[in-house]
Order: C-alpha cells, then sequence, then structure tokens
C-alpha cells in the first residue's frame, strides 16, 4: 500500500502468484508487493521499493466473491513507534553499533559476517536481536522510543516492562532466544559491574506447553545438541564461557498454586492422592492454595539460589498467551479459559518481580527486562476484529508478509475463487459449506458411512494433489515424506476422520482400508508397522485437560504401535513422541504422512514437511488462521537458492483449504526441493599433530614506555593525508521569513590540536603497563608540543585540522601515527606488545563441525581433515597450500576462533583471515582471499600489519616460534601460486610483514 506511482508490468517477475520472493534472507528487505483492497499482494504490477513499514492491516483477505471483510486502503494503520525504533535500529547498525559493549559490538559483528557462524542468521533474526540490544544498551530512558514503549508496557502490565518480538512462524525465534541469552551471558562474564546491572547468567524460558519446552531444550548450552554449536553462534573462544548460564525451561502449567497440604504426597487422581484427599477433607477457597511466590519458589528453587551473575531474565515464547486479563472487558467462555490460563503465567512474572528476582523496581519498572517471542503477539479478546489490537510493548516486527518476501517461510495457498454457484467461495468456508456436520463413522454404520460434501470433494483434491508431491518428494527425501494436516472440529469428527482416512475394524475383527491408499494404516488386511496417520488433541500435551473420549482415542493408537513395537510405554507418551518427530529421518514420526487433530495442533510443533491443510472447523479470528496455517509455514529447505546475484531462496508452498487465510493469489505449480546439499565433517585428524597450527590469542594493543614524557622522532615519522570529510561540520539554519543563520562546529585550530594532544595522552595512558598517576601535565605538554611540530611537516597534509574534531575515525589515525614516531624521555623507542586473551594460545586440535559449503579441499598437510571454503578462490589457495614445498603445515582459519582486533567506523571489530601457513623457516604466513577491496577489508589489514604482527612480535609472553608472522593477499585465483611463491621468496629470517596483492 504505496502512494508511489503505479508501475504496470507485463513480465512475468512481476506476478506474486508465480514467484513471491524479492529479498535475500541475509539483507534487509529492499523491495515489497504492494497489496489490493483485500491485503492480497497485487499481480501486474511492479514491487515497490524499500521496506514495507510495520502497519496494521486484516490479514485475511476477503472472498472474491464476496464483498465482506474487505479493508480500505485508507484504513492502513502505521505502527509508527515500531517504525521509529526500525530507523533507529538501522541507522545504529549502519554505524557501527557505536554506544555498545565491546563484547556485544563483536557479538554482532559475527552475526552479520557471512563467514562468521557455521549457519548464517537471516536478517529477521539479527534485526530481533539488535533492536533487543539497542533498547538495552545503546537507548536510555530518556530516549523517546524506550520511554514510550515502556510506559505502554507498564500501563499494560501492572508496572512490569516487557519487550516483544514479533516473528513470523518458520523465521527462527529459537535462534534468537540463543543470541540474547549468549548476548546477556558473556557481557556478564565480563563486566565489572556491580549497581545498575544489564546483564544477567541466570535465564527462565516460560512456554504454553511440553512440546515447546522439550523443542526448546537446545536453549541450555550443556544440552546435546544445542543452538549455540549447532549454529557456530559464538567465537569459538567464547565458547566456554557461554556455559556459565544456567538455563531453565518451563511450561507455566508447572506454577499452578497447589493444595499446602497435598504437597509431596500424590498426585489427586492416583490411589495414593484420593487417599489423602478424604483423610485432610477437600480444602475450600484460597486457604489452602500456596501463594504465586510459593510456587515460583517450589518450581525454580535452584535457579532463584544458583551462584551467578546479575538478575533473573526471564524469555517468554508464544508469549500471545500471557498478558493481564482486561477486567472490564466482554468475554465468552473460550475467552475466560484463555484469560484463566494467561493469569497463571502472568503471575509467574508478578511473583519474580515481587521476590525482587527481576532487580530492584521503580517508577520506571524492574531493572531486569522481560523478553517476549511471539508471531501474533496481539490481545486474544480482539483477535476477531477485522483489525486486531497488538501488544502495545511490541518493539521488533517481522510479520508474514516479510517472511514471504524474503522466502523465510512457505507460501499458504488457499481458494478465492471456484465454478460453483454459492454466493462465498465454497472450499474456503468448508465448515459452514457443510450442510450435515456431523461425519458418520464406518465402524458404526459400515461402508455406507461416507464424507458429506463439500468436505469430501476438497479431500478428494487435495490427496489428489498430495500424491503428486509424494511421488516427487520421494525422490529426494524417501527416508521421510509430506504431511497433509486435517483439523477437525470435535472429537467425534475427528474419530470418523481417522477411520475414513487410516481405516477401521468391523464388529467381525476384519480390517478395512482407509479411503486414501497412501495414507492408510492397513495394508492387505494387517496393521502397518509405522503409522502413515496419526489423531491428536490440541490438548496433547496437558493430560489433565484432554478430555476422556480424545484420550481413549489417543490411547488406542499408541498402544496398538506400542504392541507392534514390543515395547511397554506410556500409550499417550508414545504418540507424543511420534508427533514431535514427525519428519525427522530415524525417529518414530519420520514416515507419518497425514496428522488429524481436534483443535488446532500443538503451539511450538515444528515439522518442515507440511505441504497440505484441510480445515473443517469455524474460523473466526485472525490468531486462530494464523496459528492453524502456521504449522505449514516452516520451509523444508533453507539451502534452494537460486543462481543469480541477489541471493534469493525459491518459493515453497502448502496447499490450504477450509481456512480463509491467504497473502498470495493462487497459483502456482506443485514443486518439491532439491536434497539437502552434502555435509561434509571438519575435524581434526588423529596423528596429524604435526601439522597442528598454534596461534596467539590477542585481545588488544598496548606501548609500553618506561618514561612519561613523549619526544617526537622525526625520522620515525611517516606521511599522512587527511580524506575528505564524510561528516558534517556546518549546516545552514534557514526561516520561512528571515535572515539565515550558519552554525559551524569545527571550532578553532587551537582547539583541534588541543582535543589531538588530549587523544594521544589518553592512549598513551591506556595502554601503558608504568604507574601514570600525576603525570598529566607533563605528558600533555609534550604531546601538545608534538602535535604543532606534526602538522608543520611538508608530508602531513592536513590544512584545516578543525575537521580532525568531527571526522573521528581520522582524528583517531593522526593520534596513532603520532604516536608511532614518539619517544620516551629518555630516547628509548615504546615497545608494543599484545595483550593476550584467556586462554592466550588456541590451536587446531580440538576443532569438530559440520559444514554444507560446497567448495571442499581435502586436506594433506593440515591436522584438519578439510578445508571449507565460501569461494573457489579460498578452495584454489588451500591446494596451492597443500602443495607447496616450503609449507610445512597449515589451516583454513573457518569455525577456528582466530580473529584479530581492529578498529573501524567508530568501534572495534573482529576481522577473521581466511588462512594461517607455517614456512620451512619457521615464518607463519597470513594468507587472506579478497576478491573486492573495500574500507573495512583495508582497515583490516593495515591493523594485521601495523599492529597485530609488531605487537604480537613485542610480546615475550609468547615463545619465539609465534612470534614471526608475514601477510599476503590474494585477489586472483589464476595467480594464486605465483603470489604464494613470491611471498614466500620474500620473507626473510626476521619474520617480514609483507602486503602482497595481486
Amino acid at each position: 500500500m504505496s502512494d508511489a506511482p503505479e508501475v504496470e508490468a507485463t513480465d512475468a517477475e512481476f506476478d506474486p502468484s508465480v514467484d513471491p520472493v524479492l529479498c535475500s534472507p541475509f539483507e534487509e528487505p529492499r523491495q515489497h508487493w504492494s497489496l489490493d483492497r483485500t491485503g492480497r499482494a497485487r499481480t501486474g504490477f511492479a514491487p515497490d521499493d524499500g521496506r514495507r513499514p510495520s502497519m496494521l492491516i486484516n490479514p485475511v483477505p476477503a472472498d472474491e466473491k464476496s464483498g465482506a471483510l474487505q479493508l480500505a486502503l485508507n484504513d492502513v494503520q502505521l505502527n509508527d513507534l515500531i517504525n521509529d525504533i526500525r530507523g533507529k535500529v538501522s541507522t545504529w547498525r549502519a554505524g557501527g553499533y557505536q554506544g555498545a559493549t565491546s563484547v556485544t559490538v563483536r557479538l554482532l559483528e559475527h552475526w552479520a559476517d557471512e563467514r562468521g557462524c557455521k549457519l548464517r542468521p537471516f536478517f529477521a533474526q539479527r534485526e530481533a536481536i539488535e533492536t533487543l540490544v539497542w533498547l538495552r544498551e545503546v537507548a536510555t530512558r530518556q530516549t523517546p522510543e524506550r520511554r514510550e514503549l515502556e510506559t505502554l508496557s507498564r500501563q499494560h502490565n501492572d508496572e512490569i516492562v516487557r519487550h516483544a518480538v514479533k516473528m513470523a512462524t518458520g523465521t527462527g525465534k529459537t535462534v534468537v532466544m540463543g543470541m540474547l541469552i549468549a548476548w546477556q551471558t558473556l557481557n556478564a562474564a565480563r563486566t565489572t559491574r556491580r549497581r545498575n546491572l544489564m546483564h544477567g547468567e541466570r535465564f527462565l524460558v516460560l512456554t504454553p506447553g511440553l512440546t515447546v519446552r522439550n523443542r526448546l531444550a537446545e536453549l541450555k548450552p550443556s544440552s546435546r545438541p544445542n543452538v549455540y554449536d549447532d549454529m557456530g553462534m559464538v567465537p569459538r573462544d567464547l565458547r566456554p564461557v557461554l556455559n556459565r548460564a544456567r538455563v531453565e525451561i518451563m511450561n507455566f502449567q508447572a506454577f499452578n498454586r497447589q493444595n499446602l497440604n497435598t504437597l509431596g504426597f500424590p498426585r489427586s487422581g492416583s490411589k495414593g492422592g484420593r487417599a489423602h484427599r478424604d483423610l485432610i477433607g477437600k480444602p475450600e477457597g484460597d486457604d489452602h492454595l500456596e501463594s504465586y511466590e510459593q510456587s515460583a519458589q517450589r518450581v525454580l528453587k535452584s535457579l532463584l539460589t544458583a551462584n551467578a551473575y546479575g538478575n533473573l531474565v526471564v524469555l517468554n515464547d508464544e508469549a500471545h498467551h500471557c498478558y493481564l486479563p482486561k477486567s472490564k472487558a466482554k468475554r465468552n467462555a473460550e475467552d475466560k479459559k484463555e484469560d484463566k490460563r494467561a493469569a497463571v503465567w502472568f503471575n509467574v512474572l508478578r511473583s519474580l518481580r515481587d521476590m525482587g528476582q527481576l532487580g530492584q523496581a521503580n517508577q520506571y519498572g524492574q531493572a531486569s527486562v522481560v523478553y517476549d517471542f511471539s508471531a501474533t503477539p496481539m490481545w486474544i479478546d480482539t483477535s476477531g476484529r477485522a483489525t486486531p489490537e497488538p501488544f502495545q510493548w511490541v518493539a521488533s516486527d517481522f510479520g508474514l508478509m516479510d517472511a514471504i518476501e524474503s522466502g523465510l517461510t512457505k507460501v499458504p495457498r488457499v481458494p478465492v475463487d471456484d465454478d460453483s454457484i454459492q454466493e462465498r467461495t465454497v472450499w474456503r468456508n468448508l465448515y459452514e459449506a457443510t450442510d450435515k456436520k456431523k461425519i458418520p463413522r464406518p465402524s458404526e454404520d459400515g461402508p455406507a458411512a461416507v464424507i458429506p460434501a463439500p468436505l469430501s470433494n476438497a479431500l478428494n483434491a487435495q490427496y489428489d494433489d498430495y500424491k503428486d508431491h509424494l511421488a516427487l518428494w520421494s525422490r529426494v527425501r524417501p527416508e521421510t515424506a509430506p504431511v497433509i494436516i486435517v483439523v477437525a472440529n470435535t472429537i467425534d469428527n475427528a474419530n470418523a476422520l481417522y477411520e475414513h482416512i487410516a481405516g477401521w475394524e468391523d464388529s467381525d475383527g476384519i480390517l478395512h482400508e482407509g479411503t486414501y491408499p497412501e495414507l492408510s494404516n492397513v495394508v492387505q488386511g494387517q496393521w502397518t508397522d509405522d503409522l502413515r496417520t496419526i489423531v491428536v488433541h490440541s490438548n496433547l500435551d496437558d493430560s489433565s485437560d484432554l478430555p476422556a473420549k480424545a484420550a481413549k482415542l489417543i490411547k488406542a493408537q499408541g498402544q496398538r504401535l506400542n504392541e507392534r513395537r514390543g515395547r511397554s510405554k506410556d500409550a499417550l507418551e508414545t504418540v507424543r513422541e511420534v508427533l514431535n518427530t514427525v519428519g525427522k529421518e530415524g525417529w518414530p514420526g519420520a514416515r507419518v504422512r497425514c496428522v488429524i487433530s481436534v483443535g488446532m495442533l500443538t503451539e511450538g510443533w515444528d515439522a518442515r514437511n507440511v505441504s497440505h491443510i484441510v480445515g473443517y472447523r469455524a474460523f473466526s479470528t485472525q490468531l486462530l488462521c494464523e496459528q492453524v496455517t502456521g504449522r505449514a509455514l516452516r520451509r523444508t529447505s533453507y539451502e534452494d537458492f537460486r543462481h543469480d546475484s541477489k541471493g534469493r531462496l525459491r518459493p515453497e508452498y502448502a496447499e490450504v483449504v477450509g481456512i480463509p487465510f491467504e497473502f498470495m493469489p493462487s497459483r502456482g505449480g506443485n514443486t518439491v526441493n532439491p536434497p539437502p546439499r552434502p555435509v561434509t565433517r571438519v575435524h581434526t585428524v588423529s596423528g596429524r599433530e604435526k601439522y597442528r597450527i598454534v596461534w596467539p590469542q590477542v585481545r588488544e594493543y598496548r606501548r609500553v614506555t618506561p618514561s612519561l614524557k613523549l619526544e617526537f622522532d622525526e625520522s620515525k615519522s611517516r606521511a599522512w593525508k587527511m580524506k575528505p570529510q564524510t561528516g558534517a561540520s556546518e549546516t545552514i539554519l534557514k526561516p520561512h521569513v528571515g535572515e539565515e543563520k550558519i552554525l559551524h562546529a569545527s571550532g578553532r585550530r587551537g582547539e583541534a590540536e588541543f582535543r589531538i594532544a588530549q587523544d594521544i595522552v589518553a592512549e598513551f595512558r591506556s595502554s601503558s603497563d608504568d604507574d601514570t598517576d600525576g603525570t598529566s601535565l607533563s605528558l600533555f605538554r609534550s604531546a601538545r608540543r608534538i602535535v604543532g611540530e606534526w602538522l608543520t611537516l611538508d608530508y602531513v597534509d592536513c590544512d584545516d585540522p578543525a575537521v580532525l574534531l568531527v571526522e573521528e575515525d581520522q582524528r583517531r589515525d593522526a593520534v596513532l601515527t603520532i604516536l608511532h614516531a614518539c619517544t620516551s624521555e629518555r630516547g628509548h623507542e615504546h615497545q608494543r606488545v599484545a595483550v593476550l586473551d584467556s586462554p592466550p594460545r588456541l590451536d587446531t586440535s580440538d576443532i569438530d563441525f559440520d559444514t554444507t559449503l560446497h567448495h571442499i579441499h581435502e586436506t594433506q598437510l593440515s591436522e584438519l581433515s578439510h578445508a571449507a571454503c565460501h569461494s573457489n578462490l579460498e578452495k584454489r589457495v588451500a591446494e596451492v597450500l597443500d602443495t607447496h614445498k616450503q609449507v610445512e603445515a597449515w589451516a583454513r582459519n573457518f569455525q577456528t576462533g582466530w580473529s584479530v582486533p581492529y578498529f573501524f567506523n567508530g568501534s572495534w571489530r573482529r576481522y577473521e583471515p581466511d588462512f594461517i601457513a607455517r614456512l620451512a623457516d619457521g615464518t607463519n604466513l597470513i594468507v587472506e582471499c579478497k576478491g573486492v577491496r573495500d574500507d573495512k577489508a583495508i582497515t583490516a589489514e593495515k591493523y594485521v600489519l601495523e599492529h597485530w604482527i609488531p605487537c604480537v612480535a613485542g610480546t615475550v609472553a609468547l615463545p619465539d616460534a609465534l612470534r614471526r608472522w608475514a601477510f599476503i593477499e590474494i585477489q586472483d585465483a589464476n595467480f594464486a601460486r605465483h603470489q604464494i611463491e613470491r611471498a614466500v621468496g620474500a620473507v626473510t629470517g626476521d619474520g617480514l610483514a609483507l602486503a602482497a596483492t595481486g
């Protein structure tokens, strides 16, 4: 919905029904489809430039046969606060994350670097964590956006501050939660704060049920597998520090208040529990219930008493279930039930706040922010409106349209027109269009039982399409299968559909095959060993809320499966295990093809192989539509990129009938994704210890001097030229009427020399190991004199030093250039040393990870089994190093943890060179492959040559073998061998720092 002029197009690339993906998933969206009056992407018009602003629209498009529910363009309401925060975060990102801690900047750079993580985070994930970081570390309580967000949160949450992130299903909320835990923990481990704590090491992750709870176990750093190791989420040297995090994952039902008289006794439904209840009598009122604080202490005792830094940090997954019910709102029965659940969850937050676990509370709220994650963070009681009301504390929004246009989710396609004479599209509203709502059961009515039309017609059509999809799927993924979901309104109808689809047993014990052979659990009169079709309930996670009919039905299939497998296990747990492993090769649910659910499927169910959905129930709210459709939105493959310069994924689709939910026009062919890329295991090879590569872990650079008075040695000075000014030093103010005025920010030359001298003293004192107390005046006087002398040198091109007042990077470069030529009062040179991290050295002795990179070289002279490369240039360099007669050993620096600190764009960053080679004379050669040299790459190279190599050479704490380094950069694969030959020949016994380029 844009005010830009419409550009009509005839090319197929402007047809979102054919190809809705516009943007790379790793970059901020640069284009978006304009929407028509019903909320669908418009066909035949070029996409609009720029990113779609966050807005409130009706995401349930109107039936093309009906004029109802259409959304007028002037009804669009922009989410101004979210858009303002988005703009501030974008500017902050472009500026190099200024204002964040050094640990935070390193993490954000690691996540932004396409070579940083094993699995590169999507932009949606990066923007979400960047927003939370900006609100915490950069924005203050006086920042308008943060002040407004937190004021709104306190108004709706009993003075509790919450920051919510909206991310469409399938865009990776779990990864963002892992990023948040890593950011908080690593900062808490490195901080020296004892007041105004900003970070913590204890985390409580609250979930809506057991399915989500079990899935989120990967957020614990000690779990195997875990999200941190699977993604390479933190630099290798920081990974041990992450183990300090204490993470507890709990479903909110665990906090239901218990009867104080029965705590510690058998549960109430058991024989022992009933006997104890009979003994003490039935409690009345709340007098016998524990308080909310007591329930928190009971569930979280070990976490609340853990010896860890900082306040407790709470993360709510599926946070739309956690809210403070509105006392005056009109509620139906379903809303009241949801309010009761929400009250339990919200009281967990309130009790933790009141216990002081979230830090000190004042008029601005509690110290430790509560973080919310949801695809639909909205007030449930407004979900039936044309425009539902979102939570007022949402700070970041990457919705379904953004996700579709970035290729991150499947595209749900629903019917919008048909050939019937009905006023509304029949298959779009299956439940409403079916006159006979109850479905007859074959086990009761025999073969005469049939599924009523139009439900039967829709099922037949979806099954025919599913068979085609299954045939394509089986060619590339034979160990699993695509899944069709059928959502029923009642237990009886679900049971009937199960018999029709999966097969049934008559009164004589004879088994009959289901209507759809590929989905039948009965084949040739026998039950299949693996369930092709299962029936579940939305309350399967919580057996106490599971209706008796549903429990009986679900247990029957669990018991049958246990018998077939010859094991004794709880029947409900067996079905849960099958459901939670649908589509996962080698697990019990690998071969499931159809899931029939009463209500909607359990939230957090993350199967990626859902291809079809049939809805047979009333869908009255946007929330319900998106939640049910969301079960089909997770992509099968995140590796199916096009071969073009835009880095876009190919679209995937889910065919949906019976649910009035759609964002894209309903066209497009039946496709299946290619098989996953081959996975290569890169690991340390036993027996290759002689090829081990070792490197120092440098944290920062220092100058150590025996004198506290600076002297300038012109013979060591080098040419310096000021670059063109990038910042503004003056501006013109002009009124509508009257005189204009010019404001200057640069100041006078003398002021600039004063500031440079100040910076020299500060840099000197921060990097000196000597006691500099009481020496500021003498240091400043000598520095002030030196600056004046330096500016007069013929080879120093700085006509207007005042410009350096607004050019921070250039001023710092001038400071370092001057200090490079300075000596101590006694005439000794400054000794340059490296400050080593902990541990001070790393090596290739303990490397083990999987990668899908396809430029792979199997090594000979490396302790690592393979060199996983990002380009053909890197692979060619690996081949040369592996066969060069002067190379004793080498390693590809990918996922090893080695990086070089450098200063760029106002902040310290980390640079990861591509290769290390140990030459025959003992020199360690750094090899960098660079196709394009930009300012960032040039600065990183400069720091290697002018800081890292000299400082490492001057660090006596390192063995001699680790103090000799050289550097070469290669830009052309055709000349790689020649350049390496030239570099090796140029390296002297003193360890020459080279700067060879192609």
